[in-house]
C-alpha cells in the first residue's frame, strides 16, 4: 500500500502543481463572472455521473471482493452488464443537457451565447467522461495505480497546454473545447493500455441485482457531492451578484479542492484493499483495523500541505489574482473543514466495503442539513464568502466526527481507540493551529518575503515535530521493524 502511496501521491502532488498554475492561468485569462458561469456547468458535469443508478459502483465493489477471494469470473460479467447500462444512461443525459441547449437558444434568440455552446459541451464532456471514468474504475479495483496515475499527469498536462491557447484564442468558448479534447486524449491513453476489453450485454435480473448492491452507494455519493457543493448552491441562491461572487469564491474552492483532490487520491488506493481485506478474511474488525491505519498516514500526508495552504495561498494569490480578492479571506476559514472531510474518507470507504451506506447516507445528510442552515444564516447575516466558507467547513467537521462514531468506533477495542485519536491529534492539530495563528495574528505585516519565507518555516518544523512524536511514540517505528 505504500508503495502505491508513494505513486499516487507522487503523481498527484505533480498535478496539484500543474492545476494550481492551470488554474491560475484560467482566471488570469477569464473575468469572475465567466469563471463563475464554468463552475455552474461543472456541476452539471459532475451529477452526470449518477445517472447509471450506482450500477458501475456495486459492479466494482463485487470485483473487489471477488479478487479477495480469488474468483473473478462471475464478477466480470457483472463488469459487462455495467458498462452497458453506463453508457445508455450516460447518453440520455447528454441528450437532456443538450436538449436544454436548444430550448435556452431557441429562447435566447442566438446559438452563440456561453450557456448554449457550454450546456451542449457539457453533453458531450458528460458521455465521454462516464466512459473514461468506468475504466478508470476497474483499473483502480485492480490496483493498477500507475496506469490511473500516468492518465493524471496527462490530463493535468493537457488541460495546462490544450485549455490555456484555447482560453487566449475564443475565450471561455475556447475551455469548452479545451475541455472536450482533453476528455479524448484521456480516452486514447485508456485504449493503448492493457485494461479488460469490456463488451456489451444485457441480464436485466443480473442489472438490477447490481443496482441494488450499486444504487445505496450511488445515493451516498449524490449527497456526498451535494454535501461537498453546497457552498456554491448557496451563493448563487442567495447572493446578487452571484456569478460574480462564485467566480471569486472560486479562488478558495481552487486551494480546497487540491487538498481534498490528494486526500481522496490517497484514499483511492486504500478503497480496493478493503474489499480485497473482507473478501480475504471476512471480518468487520480487521477491514476496520486497515481503515484506520490508513487514516493514520493521512492525516500525517495531508497536514502539512493543509497548514502550507493557509500561510501561503493568501499572500500569492493576493498578489496574482487581485480582481478575486474577495475570495482570499475564506481560504483559511474553510481549510481545517477540508482536512477534516479528507481524514474522513478511509472510515467512509470502510462502511461501503461492509455494505453499510445507510449508515453513511445517514451521517451525510445530518451535516448536510447543519451545513445548509449555517450557510443561509451566514448569508442572511451579512457574513459573505467568509461565513459560507466557515459554516461549510463546520459542517465537514461534524461529517468526520459522526462518520468515525457509526463506522470505526464500534469496531475498534480500547487500546486502538486510544491511538486512532491520538494519532490523528497530534497529526492534524499542531502544524493547523499555528499556520491559523501565524495568518490571523502576524504583526509584521510590511514585510512581505519575511511573512512567505518565516511563515512556512514555522509550519515545516512544527509539522517535524509532531511526525516525530508519532513516529517514537505511536507506535510506528516499532510497526516498521517488526514488518522489516
Amino acid at each position: 500500500m505504500l508503495q502505491d502511496w508513494f505513486v499516487v501521491g507522487g503523481s498527484t502532488i505533480f498535478c496539484h502543481l500543474i492545476g494550481a498554475i492551470t488554474a491560475i492561468l484560467f482566471r488570469m485569462l477569464l473575468s469572475p463572472s465567466q469563471m463563475g458561469i464554468w463552475q455552474a456547468l461543472k456541476l452539471l458535469l459532475s451529477y452526470g455521473g449518477y445517472s447509471n443508478l450506482g450500477i458501475s459502483k456495486g459492479a466494482a465493489r463485487e470485483y473487489t471482493i471477488a479478487r479477495g477471494r480469488g474468483d473473478t469470473v462471475d464478477a466480470k460479467r457483472g463488469l459487462n452488464l455495467a458498462f452497458t447500462f453506463n453508457t445508455i444512461t450516460s447518453l440520455l443525459y447528454g441528450s437532456v443537457l443538450v436538449g436544454v441547449a436548444i430550448w435556452i437558444g431557441l429562447g435566447s434568440g442566438s446559438w452563440l451565447n456561453t450557456w448554449t455552446i457550454g450546456l451542449v459541451a457539457v453533453g458531450l464532456l458528460a458521455v465521454l467522461s462516464r466512459y473514461v471514468t468506468f475504466y478508470v474504475t476497474i483499473l483502480r479495483s485492480e490496483q493498477a495505480f500507475t496506469v490511473t496515475s500516468r492518465l493524471s499527469i496527462l490530463e493535468g498536462l493537457l488541460t495546462l497546454l490544450v485549455g490555456s491557447l484555447a482560453i487566449w484564442y475564443c475565450g471561455l468558448i475556447g475551455l469548452y473545447v479545451g475541455t472536450c479534447i482533453v476528455m479524448l486524449g484521456a480516452l486514447w491513453f485508456i485504449k493503448c493500455q492493457n485494461v479488460i476489453r469490456l463488451s456489451f450485454a444485457w441480464d436485466s435480473a443480473e442489472i438490477k441485482r447490481l443496482i441494488t448492491v450499486g444504487g445505496p452507494i450511488l445515493l451516498v455519493g449524490t449527497t456526498s457531492s451535494l454535501f461537498r457543493s453546497l457552498d456554491k448552491l448557496m451563493i448563487l441562491g442567495y447572493m446578487s451578484d452571484c456569478a460574480f461572487q462564485l467566480g471569486c469564491y472560486s479562488l478558495t474552492l481552487m486551494v480546497t479542492t487540491q487538498l481534498f483532490g490528494l486526500g481522496n487520491m490517497l484514499s483511492i488506493v486504500v478503497g480496493p484493499r478493503l474489499g480485497e481485506k473482507l473478501g480475504y478474511s471476512d471480518s468487520r474488525h480487521e477491514v476496520a483495523l486497515l481503515a484506520a491505519r490508513s487514516t493514520e498516514l493521512q492525516a500525517v500526508a495531508i497536514a502539512l500541505p493543509a497548514a502550507l495552504a493557509i500561510v501561503i495561498a493568501p499572500e500569492l494569490l493576493s498578489w496574482l489574482l487581485p480582481d478575486y480578492k474577495t475570495g482570499i479571506a475564506p481560504i483559511s476559514w474553510l481549510i481545517p473543514g477540508v482536512v477534516a472531510l479528507s481524514v474522513a474518507l478511509p472510515a467512509s470507504q470502510y462502511l461501503i466495503a461492509v455494505n453499510r451506506q445507510r449508515r453513511a447516507l445517514v451521517v451525510v445528510l445530518m451535516a448536510t442539513c447543519l451545513s445548509a442552515v449555517g450557510n443561509y444564516i451566514a448569508l442572511r447575516c451579512g457574513f459573505g464568502l467568509v461565513g459560507v466558507a466557515a459554516s461549510t467547513g463546520a459542517g465537514y467537521i461534524v461529517y468526520f466526527a459522526l462518520t468515525i462514531l457509526v463506522s470505526l468506533w464500534p469496531e475498534l477495542n480500547s487500546a486502538e481507540r486510544l491511538r486512532y485519536l491520538t494519532v490523528l491529534l497530534v497529526s492534524l492539530v499542531p502544524p493547523i493551529s499555528i499556520a491559523l495563528c501565524l495568518e490571523h495574528c502576524w504583526f509584521v505585516p510590511e514585510i512581505w518575503i519575511a511573512k512567505i519565507i518565516a511563515k512556512p518555516i514555522l509550519v515545516v518544523v512544527i509539522w517535524g515535530i509532531s511526525v516525530a512524536a508519532i513516529w517514537h511514540r505511536g507506535g510506528w517505528q516499532n510497526e516498521v521493524k517488526f514488518r522489516a
